[in-house]
């Protein structure tokens, strides 16, 4: 049999396989349909004669894009846009209680932009959106108020017979781990999924035609610019530039990793070679044992030094901004004082974070050396010798040299120092926020064989370092 032949129809038998699993069935379109009829029943009641509000369904189920068992409904409550943001807010939330209360739901307030109200109701998540009715998506007056057209879009322009695509590829890359456009995950979004089915038809087509993107790849499906290279420069560190085709100075991939968008071309190359059904519903590993982690830190010979605190109680689109931005801030003082970090990465459960940082030593020699200017600059000679005074000085290429004492030979020494200072020390030096807030309460810092401590007790952790051992993006 042609190998082309046979890998099309093994492709096909997967996704088959794959679609049963991930359709809704009739029973649970039903109870969907159901429970959105009685959410609008419980709109109309609250706001009859009171408010002058539009509802509108948004999210997956209102473009017919969501998988079975998904139970997230979303109601958006579009309001005029000559209403304040502060009575947007405070009838968005009367309103919103009011839909569950109704319902006989159980209510919680969520934070985006401005505050929304989640409910939850016969097993479904209802989550009720205030946003601006606005006539054009390129003055939004917040960032939500582009869903509404988002959802319009999708309805027009996505073949009705390609929703099970979308269901395909929004399957695969949750079973890849790159689903997802929060912060944590810098993944793919489900509008995302959505648009790159409208351009390349089918989940099979696009998977073809990944393997041929390059960072920096661009998608312009309403041809909002006249070249490519105008989009290059409005959107220059973006590994994929999928332009929103309902606001051309939008990137709707602009979440998504250089990593993340990588691993995506691996997997799809992967798939394609030999299609599994693994791909879509990665199986849940146990947890490596500490013996499997304590081979791969010996086999590396490197250093490293985890930084445990407790994780702040914030929405986790601020969580994880925060630890990659605290991450790199140590991964620079240890770099200002010589120790060079191979690769470092950041952990959480969301209950305690860990920054973990690999470096090639973590000691160094009590002499450390530093360049000066020309011996022949007399203003700069006069002012690196002032202020290495009562050192030795050499010259080198006819630069002054100075050789003097290392104010830390020790890696662990400088991360100590550095995260001992008071909370407003701690912000002053960079320190997030709500970081600062818990480290100046209580950290821990683990080296040598002391990070067995921490590995021993988190299993999720022990699974992130296999992760980081054995990733490869290519």
């Amino acid at each position: 049999m042609n190998r082309n032949l046979f890998m099309n129809q093994e492709i096909h038998h997967v996704l088959n396989q794959v679609l049963k699993k991930i359709v809704p069935s009739t029973e649970e379109r039903r109870m969907t349909e159901n429970m959105c009829n009685k959410i609008l029943e419980s709109f109309e009641k609250v706001t009859k004669g009171r408010f002058s509000i539009k509802p509108m369904f948004c999210g997956s189920i209102a473009k017919d894009t969501w998988l079975a068992g998904n139970k997230d409904i979303d109601l958006f409550l579009l309001f005029r846009p000559n209403v304040s943001r502060e009575n947007l807010t405070k009838y968005g939330l009367l309103v919103g209680k009011e839909i569950i209360k109704n319902l006989f739901g159980e209510i919680e307030i969520a934070y985006a932009e401005h505050p929304y109200v989640r409910g939850f109701v016969a097993g479904h998540k209802v989550e009720i959106v205030p946003a601006y009715d606005v006539k054009d998506p390129s003055k939004i007056k917040s960032a939500v108020d582009r869903t509404p057209y988002h959802v319009r879009y999708v309805n027009e322009k996505l073949n009705k017979n390609l929703t099970n695509d979308v269901r395909l590829l929004k399957q695969f890359t949750t079973g890849i781990g790159v689903y997802g456009s929060d912060l944590k995950t810098q993944g793919f979004s489900g509008y995302l999924c959505e648009l790159l089915i409208i351009e390349y038809g089918t989940f099979e087509n696009l998977l073809k035609n990944v393997p041929n993107w390059y960072p920096g790849m661009i998608i312009d499906i309403e041809k909002h610019y006249k070249s490519k290279k105008q989009i290059r420069k409005k959107f220059p560190n973006d590994p994929l530039v999928v332009i929103d085709p309902v606001d051309k100075n939008r990137n709707v991939a602009s979440v998504l990793s250089p990593e993340n968008f990588l691993l995506f071309i691996k997997k799809s190359k992967e798939f394609l070679e030999k299609p599994s059904v693994d791909f879509f519903f990665k199986p849940k590993e146990s947890a490596p044992d500490i013996e499997e982690i304590k081979k791969y830190v010996k086999d590396r010979k490197t250093n490293f030094i985890f930084v445990k605190f407790r994780a702040p109680v914030v929405h986790q689109d601020v969580l994880w901004p925060q630890l990659r931005k605290l991450r790199k801030r140590l991964v620079d003082i240890l770099g200002d004082e010589e120790f060079k970090t191979i690769r470092s990465d950041v952990w959480s459960d969301e209950k305690r974070c860990v920054i973990i940082m690999e470096l090639l030593v973590d000691t160094l020699p009590n002499v450390r050396k530093r360049f000066g200017p020309s011996i022949f600059d007399e203003e700069g000679s006069k002012g690196f010798l002032s202020r290495y005074d009562g050192n030795n000085f050499l010259v080198e290429d006819k630069k002054w040299v100075v050789e003097h004492r290392r104010k830390y030979t020790s890696a662990v020494d400088v991360i100590r120092d550095f995260l001992a200072k008071k909370y407003d020390e701690l912000r002053e030096s960079g320190v997030p926020k709500n970081l600062a807030e818990e480290i100046h309460e209580d950290v821990e810092i683990f080296s040598g064989d002391d990070i067995n401590r921490v590995i021993r007790r988190y299993e999720d952790l022990r699974r992130f370092l296999k992760e980081y051992f054995e990733k490869n993006l290519v």
